[in-house]
Order: C-alpha cells, then structure tokens, then sequence
C-alpha cells in the first residue's frame, strides 16, 4: 500500500513540475507577444526628442492632457536632459524628430546634406548668466574665465562671442562643454564656473538664486528652437499625417498654457 501512495506522490509531482514548465513556458510566450507588440506599437508611434525647458512645455503639456489621443494620432515622446542627447537620438535613428537650436540644426546638415528639415519653430532663448560671487556685468571681463555651455549650437556660438569681445590682447575666456542642463545650472549656482549659457526654466531658477545675466543678441523674434525631423523617416504620407496632428495638438496645448498660465503646467518639466 505505502508503495502505491509513493508511486501515485511521483506521478503528482511530476505532473505539477510539468504543468508549471508549461506554465513557465506559456508566460515567456506571452511576455514575447507582448513585447512584439509594444515594439510595433512605437516604431508605429511618431517619436519626439524633448528636454526639461520651456519651448517643449507646450509639447509635452499635450501629452498630459491626452490631446494627441484626442486627435487620434500616437506620439511617444523621449524625454532627454541635454540637447546633446537630443541630436544623438535623430543621429541613431531614435526618434523621428527631436528639439535643438536652429543653429545645431544647420551644423548637423553640413555633415549630411538635409537630412533633417525643419518642422514647427520654438521660442527657445539663451541667457548669458554670470555667477552671483563672480560680480561680471561685461563680456569683457570674462578673461581667464570659465563659461559653462554646450559642445555645439547657438549657446557655444554665444560662448565664443565673449572671448571674441576680449580681442587678441586679453586672456581668452575657458569654454567648459556641460552638456546636462540641470547640471550645468548648479555648477553656476556654486561658483564652480563663471558663467553659463541657459535656456528658460533654468535662467530664471539660478537668477534667484542671485545669477545675472549678460544679454546677448540672438535674433528676434527669439524663436532660435524648432523641432528637426529625419528625412528618411517622414517620407511617408502616414508620418506627414502625424506631423500634421502633432503641430495640432501642440497648438491646442499653446492655448491653454495661454488661458491658464505657464505656472500651472511648469511641474511637468520634472524629469
């Protein structure tokens, strides 16, 4: 009798390793599934390179009151701290249009010609911010100083344009490459440089916190933004029709930010 009990206990087991192996099996077929489609899902989906300032708080403001869904178009944004990591997703084929400065839009193209066109214009502005201790008011007293900005585009230009006020005779001003927004705000906030290039919200964050800014020309209107799209990627009728739908989308989102004020939405920039 007892070997009978033992026998039946083995064929149990057995069936239970057995039926959780095909359990386990079934998941990983289902997990699969399920990430095929999620991937099929987003390489579907117009993808968009955004940073945490303000000519993308429209951008992203759409994306939080679901107005791209309401207007039955997929937008997956990709939310980057640096417009460096911005130019590095159109370059990998990340996204299919990111947000940079019109100034790193023409750099880019000269590597390749018109890869990337132009699509809706930001009011993206720099401030040329000089450090609370540092007690500069005048491009030419950044001799020998440190100005934080990025490797390329508008603020590094705006960089240059200090050290070329300070003509051959005067110490050249050091231009540190800090790609990171938020980082490079607290290396001005502590005196860790000089002076830094930044864009809204982070100008106005270190100007309370003592900052002052240096005004720089850039063009009015300061619209020196613009969401760059890959070529090769929007060849097709579907993606124009995205395109078309996320300038909606985003326009509808102006207008509430417009109606409700800027304040009300800022927190969505946190990331």
């Amino acid at each position: 009798m007892r070997q009978i009990i033992h026998i039946i206990t083995i064929i149990l087991i057995g069936a239970a390793i057995a039926g959780c192996g095909n359990s386990a099996e079934e998941q990983r077929r289902l997990s699969k599934a399920e990430r095929d489609s999620l991937h099929w899902l987003d390489s579907a989906a117009l993808k968009i390179g955004v940073m945490p300032t303000l000519d993308c708080l429209p951008i992203v403001v759409a994306e939080r009151l679901r107005l791209y869904d309401t207007l039955d178009v997929s937008v997956h944004l990709r939310r980057y701290r640096a417009m460096s990591e911005c130019r590095k997703a159109l370059e990998m084929s990340l996204v299919e249009g990111a947000v940079i400065d019109t100034l790193l839009m023409v750099e880019m193209n000269k590597v390749e010609e018109g890869w990337l066109y132009e699509g809706m214009r930001l009011p993206m502005k720099w401030h040329f911010l000089t450090a609370k201790k540092a007690r500069l008011t005048r491009f030419d007293q950044m001799g020998d100083k440190m100005i934080a900005a990025d490797g390329h585009g508008m603020s590094y230009q705006l960089a240059q344009q200090a050290n070329d006020s300070l003509g051959r005779k005067k110490q050249q001003a050091f231009i540190i490459q800090v790609e990171d927004l938020a980082v490079r705000t607290k290396m001005l906030q502590t005196a860790n440089v000089d002076a830094a290039l930044l864009p809204e919200p982070f100008a106005t964050r270190a100007m309370e916190d003592g900052a002052k800014e240096i005004p720089v020309k850039q063009g009015k209107p300061y619209r020196c933004g613009v969401v760059a799209f890959r070529k090769n990627a929007m060849k097709s009728a579907e993606r124009r029709k995205q395109q078309q739908l996320f300038d909606k989308a985003v326009s509808i989102a102006n207008d509430s930010i417009e109606k409700y004020g800027r304040d009300n939405y800022l927190w969505m920039l946190q990331w």
